[in-house]
């Protein structure tokens, strides 16, 4: 008889598993630990006396993660082995310190104290370390750099750290720097490590801002009060008990944020002086690799619940300077979107990148400066950077792409193709028939997979700013005025649309004629979340042939505005009015092709307001999404597989 635990994980990553099994071996605790599709299974022979007791070293160890359900158990005669295959083809991480890595972080007797690049097997900031594949040392950027004898020993003895591929502490580790116009300051053991960050705290609580190079890119880091001065700035908590003091939010954000995954989350500000700051809503994400983790530990010190970041450049201008000298390449950072019980990423590398996928032929897919590339017998999607020149018969490149092959067979494809083929493949539709939605900030395409191949049911209309306000002045009888009447009103925001030097999307249009700092997709989200009330008004929409009339919708919002009415009510009953279009559109389709089976895809989708009137007006649908990877463009490197 055995005894089996699962813990539900949604994810083909093993940093869990692999760790669980650690711990099992550290605990001498005999026990077999396997990785399925959705769960990992920890088998134990049901006589075993120390069950209870591993469960409980779990439970006190084991990270939160946004891929783990709730665990559950039951017996079985059978015992259930592992299957070895490509998915135990090892593949960096880039996730936050495990539990173990964080004690030894802030433990004075251990070599990592304050040491920013401490990490494990199963956890840290590994893949912006990474050249190239295999995952070995001599393909990092520590190549170079030779473990000391303590680390030689621990890759022996300690069952985290077994061969580990970037082993490296105080003593062998590498150094940071840290400048101002007058000095230099290099830390390179515990008691300037621990300095340089609290020097850095107090920096930053004197309003001092600090450009630090991290293995996630270069953050420039300052007080919040400051943070007018930046654009797209992130919000870094520091205190994890004042979290619900300034942002609500519900049980399952806070546990994301503080998983060891570390997602961004747009949360909607509580406290008065969250809301000064950053408005209605922000980008809150916890410390995710050590150069931010105790930086925030230190500033936390000084009464400090949260710091505000941007990803920038490194020539961005600071007073201070953090720096180390082995190169990263740093990964975009990945953002979750929660509604209830569904949890999803909707964009980035971080979380989903390296990934392994199915094998197929031998073609290599370039999308969004990624690629997907057979190495050692393994698919791996990663940046094209970490990949050496590959024989191909076949290029399959996203249309649009910077990207050069020289290569005399390149097969275009659209994104909203790949991305439907990612979705029906995770969700092991590719034989079936089905409905779906591609949205994103460059339209709305409704499509029909007949089983075969996605067809383009409804194409977005093509939308250009140029000449916008000729075509709404024509519209019908009065538009003519209402341009008239808008530019007299807001002359800056026309004069910023007719003036731009790049093509703008309507989504930005939207923004700029609301008004809105942030003048894109995400800014007009967050201005719909923002608001409080319990219904929208009417938008019109003007539809023709099945599909939105961008002018017609923008004239509206125009109209709105010379009403006064507010933005966050204008974004909100936007977001209601492409639900209730897209559901009526979506029975019209399900009707016509015999199915109940639909899919959504595309960054715009990953919105409250829109997917919560999604699921409410297709109720009796199966509506089907990504599993691993985001819903958003970066699926595109997984679907082209089934083009």
């Amino acid at each position: 008889m055995y005894y089996i635990v699962v813990l539900p994980f949604a994810s083909q990553k093993r940093y869990i598993s692999t760790l669980i099994s650690s711990i099992a071996k550290q605990e001498n605790i005999e026990c077999e630990v396997v990785q399925e599709k959705d769960q990992i299974l920890i088998v134990f022979d049901a006589s075993y006396e120390l069950i209870d007791r591993f469960l409980l070293t779990l439970e006190q160890n084991l990270p939160a993660s946004i891929y783990l359900g709730k665990s559950s158990y039951y017996t079985s005669q059978t015992k259930i082995k592992s299957k070895d295959g490509y998915l135990d083809y090892k593949i960096p991480v880039n996730i936050a310190p495990c539990t173990y890595c964080q004690k030894e972080m802030f433990d004075v007797s251990s070599r990592y104290y304050y040491y920013p690049f401490t990490s494990c097997n199963h956890c840290g900031t590994q893949t912006p370390f990474m050249s190239g594949y295999p995952f070995v040392r001599a393909n990092s950027f520590m190549k170079f750099m030779v473990p000391c004898k303590e680390c030689q020993n621990e890759q022996k003895i300690n069952v985290r750290r077994n061969d580990y591929v970037l082993s490296s502490c105080v003593e062998c580790g590498i150094p940071l720097k840290m400048k101002d116009a007058k000095n230099e300051r290099i830390a390179n053991d515990k008691g300037t490590y621990r300095k340089l960050f609290e020097i850095s705290a107090k920096a930053l609580s004197n309003r001092k801002e600090i450009l630090a190079k991290t293995p996630n890119g270069y953050r420039l880091f300052m007080h919040a009060l400051q943070v007018a001065s930046i654009e797209n700035p992130i919000v870094m908590i520091a205190n994890a008990n004042a979290i619900d003091t300034h942002f609500m939010l519900i049980q399952e954000e806070f546990y994301a944020l503080l998983s060891i995954e570390r997602p961004l989350i747009r949360l909607a500000t509580k406290s008065d002086e969250a809301k000064s700051q950053f408005g209605s809503s922000a980008w809150v994400k916890y410390p995710d690799e050590g150069i931010s983790m105790l930086l925030a530990k230190e500033v936390m010190s000084l009464g400090i619940d949260y710091l505000v970041y941007a990803d920038v450049d490194s020539d961005k201008k600071a007073e201070f300077v953090i720096d180390f000298d082995i190169p990263v390449l740093p990964q975009i950072d990945s953002t979750l979107f929660i509604n209830q019980d569904t949890k999803k990423i909707i964009s980035g590398e971080r979380l989903t990148f390296p990934a392994i996928d199915m094998l197929g032929d031998d073609r290599i897919i370039i999308a969004h400066n990624l690629a997907s590339v057979i190495v050692d017998g393994v698919r791996i999607i990663d940046s094209i950077e970490r990949f050496e020149v590959a024989d191909t018969t076949k290029i399959f490149q996203l249309e649009d792409e910077d990207f050069d092959s020289k290569h005399s067979n390149v097969n275009y494809f659209t994104q909203w193709k790949a991305s439907s083929l990612s979705v029906l493949a995770e969700n092991d539709k590719l034989s079936s028939k089905a409905v779906g939605v591609y949205f994103d900030e460059k339209g709305l395409q409704f499509l029909y997979y007949n089983a075969k191949e996605v067809i383009n049911a409804i194409p977005s209309r093509e939308f250009s700013h140029e000449g916008m306000f000729d075509r709404i002045a024509n519209l019908r009888d009065g538009s003519d005025r209402l341009v008239s009447n808008y530019t007299l009103r807001f002359p800056e925001r026309i004069a910023e649309i007719e003036n731009a030097n790049n093509k703008l999307d309507a989504f930005a249009i939207l923004a700029i004629l609301m008004g809105l700092k942030n003048k894109s997709l995400d800014g007009v989200a967050a201005q719909a979340l923002s608001f409080l009330g319990k219904g929208g008004i009417q938008i019109d929409t003007h539809i023709k042939d099945n599909r939105f009339d961008y002018d017609a919708l923008l004239a509206s919002i125009m109209s709105y505005q010379l009403a006064d009415v507010e933005s966050s009510l204008l974004c909100y009953s936007l977001y209601e009015s492409f639900g209730d279009y897209i559901g009526e559109i979506i029975k019209q389709l399900t009707e016509k092709t015999k199915t109940s089976v639909v899919f959504i895809c595309g960054e715009a989708i990953a919105n409250q307001i829109l997917f919560g009137r999604i699921k409410r007006n297709l109720a009796q649908k199966e509506i089907i999404s990504n599993i691993n990877y985001p819903m958003g463009r970066e699926n595109a490197l997984h679907g082209a597989l089934y083009l």
